[in-house]
């Protein structure tokens, strides 16, 4: 979330996380035979060929094959056993800092005075340097002030940040003036119960501390923060009714009084760091369910690659012996074969892991976890349903080649279909620090039939490049209405990055199997299916994908498919549409 106006920077340091490494891969695309002599007899088959030195071996590969396959699931079964000790006898304790700095804008930063209540004190604030501001307090009134403040709830009404596991805040700044105390107010929204008794207000809870003049590091404990008398007296609350609390703070605020003459003031504050150590058993949890993710991603990709290189070694092998046997039409069936085998053990055998993770994530969530933990359960859930669609990717691409892919359309609601791939996405984009939005218009049909995994599938190919590509900026996704007819409806989805780009003599090889594009294919670990299967199956849908691309800027790209509408009858046989949940910042 970004607000235009902000001048502070949110960030949150955890002091356990998780390694990663990149995989890369180059395919070897020299030309079948090249290096054969100009005449090779059948008897050299038997010897020389690299297909007649492997025949002698079979049975020892064989037995080695089966040997490898044995330490893979004893592995997996180590790690399984491994993890229920973990969850049953440890809890992690996990650092948390927050840092308000003036270096970039996320939140909203505002002055206040005693002249809304007509006093003759001023403020001003720098508009060039962020978190600072001066002051001249001046008599007039009972009880002169002045002070800055901080919204952390970007202008949404009584949503702001948990301070909760928070034990305390120091405060780095600079002050000149007469004066030697300042207050820091904490601005907390009130349980449902008690807002009506405020009259809507933020209950404040401030506690002064000492200064000097010059450079100042002030170090507080946050539980030494108190409601406000004169707010506590006005409202009528009791001591346990106005007892603080942090689960939801709106706002900061330093603030200064004055006394019987006029004073001047000037306050640059450098960060505000609160910092605290919760034990949470959740959160390791959270933590065990990641490292699973993690493992069985970097296992995916390295099985899928092992195995692809020893099907391209075998389509190899089989090049060579079609070349001697003038190519013959039957070498070039078994090849065929050999790939349906491949991809069906591929799949068998990627499944049983990532069941696994994601019977996890559904028995946490049927825990007692608070609303954000829940929310972060049903992300990991929903990614490792994903990555388990993601192992069908090779399957499909051949369906596709071979004809067999079929959709299978039926009535959904699109705009719960959006929200759960812009949530499947919040993570990783926040990861990298970028702006990510989403955008729906209001005039779009509800209900539309058409196969909703492979809509989803399509989203989620581009805007996980997208995600892949761009490193820093923004990344959107806009779907609109093109045209309309009484049963028909023609959408648009456009995905736009700022990341590397593609050049221009590489816009149509993108759509092509095992292909990527320039110097950042080197870097993303991909395999190039993606984009293939992406556009076959928006044919399959009578539809049509357009790239627009500058090198250095960004690309774009656009989708464009007619969709029926769903008639009432068929929206009724649906399950109703969750409501759409607005993210905590």
């Amino acid at each position: 979330m970004r607000e235009d106006d902000g001048a502070i920077f949110l960030e949150f340091r955890r002091m356990q996380g998780f390694g990663g490494s990149a995989v890369h891969h180059r395919k070897d695309r020299r030309a079948v035979g090249q290096n054969l002599p100009s005449s090779i007899t059948l008897a050299d088959l038997d010897g020389a060929s690299p297909m007649g030195k492997s025949m002698g071996s079979g049975d020892k590969d064989a037995r080695w094959l089966r040997y490898a396959n044995l330490k893979i699931e004893a592995a997996i079964f180590l790690l399984i056993v491994v993890t229920f000790a973990a969850v049953l006898g440890q809890s992690a304790i996990t650092r948390q800092q927050l840092v308000l700095s003036p270096l970039t804008g996320q939140f909203v930063a505002y002055v206040y005075s005693d002249a809304t209540s007509g006093g003759h004190s001023s403020i001003s604030a720098e508009a060039l340097k962020p978190l600072s501001w001066s002051c001249t307090i001046r008599d007039g009134v009972t009880y002169p002030y002045c002070g800055y403040g901080l919204r952390l709830n970007n202008g949404k009404q009584d949503e702001g940040l948990d301070f909760s596991h928070f034990k305390t805040i120091t405060l780095r700044f600079s002050y000149r003036g007469p004066g030697d105390r300042l207050k820091l107010i904490v601005k907390a929204a009130l349980p449902a119960s008690l807002r009506g008794k405020a009259g809507g207000e933020d209950m404040p809870v401030g506690l002064e501390f000492p200064i000097v003049n010059g450079r100042n590091e002030v170090r507080l404990p946050l539980s030494q923060l108190a409601p406000e008398q004169w707010w506590v007296a006005n409202h009528g609350f009791s001591p346990q009714e106005a007892r603080p609390d942090l689960s939801n703070v709106l706002a900061i605020e330093i603030g200064a009084s004055g006394g019987a003459t006029t004073q001047d003031l000037k306050v640059s504050v450098d960060d505000i760091t609160f910092e605290g150590a919760y034990l949470s058993t959740e959160q390791w949890y959270l933590i065990i369910l990641g490292v699973w993710l993690v493992l069985t991603g970097a296992f995916l990709v390295h099985r899928f690659l092992r195995m692809r290189r020893e099907y391209e070694a075998r389509q190899h092998r089989q090049a060579q012996e079609t070349r001697v046997l003038a190519r013959a039409r039957a070498a070039a069936e078994a090849a065929s074969s050999a790939k349906s085998r491949f991809l069906g053990n591929m799949s068998h055998e990627l499944r049983t892991p990532l069941n696994a993770i994601i019977g996890y994530s559904y028995w946490l969530s049927r825990g007692d976890l608070t609303p954000k933990q829940l929310e972060a359960v049903k992300t990991i859930q929903s990614s490792g349903e994903h990555l388990l669609a993601v192992i069908t990717d090779v399957l499909d691409l051949a369906k596709i080649e071979a004809g067999k892919l079929a959709l299978v359309p039926a009535a959904f609601d699109l705009r719960d279909c959006i929200d759960g791939v812009r949530q499947m996405f919040r993570l990783p984009v926040e990861e990298k620090d970028l702006d990510f939005d989403v955008s729906v218009a209001r005039d779009l049909p509800h209900m539309i039939v058409a196969d909703q995994k492979r809509v989803r599938q399509v989203l989620i190919n581009l805007l996980g490049n997208a995600v892949k590509f761009t490193s820093t900026g923004q990344i959107s996704l806009r779907v609109s209405l093109v045209s309309q007819t009484d049963d028909t409806a023609r959408l648009r989805f456009a995905v736009e990055d700022t990341g590397f780009g593609i050049p221009a003599d590489q816009l149509e090889s993108i759509f092509s199997p095992f292909e990527q594009a320039g110097s950042a294919a080197e870097c993303s670990g991909g395999t190039g299916l993606g984009l293939s299967i992406t556009r076959q199956i928006i044919e399959m849908m009578q539809g049509d994908i357009y790239v627009e691309s500058t090198p250095g800027q960004g690309s774009r790209f656009t989708v464009e498919a007619p969709f029926p509408i769903a008639t009432p009858a068929q929206g009724a046989l649906e399950a109703p549409a969750r409501p759409l949940r607005r993210v905590a910042p």
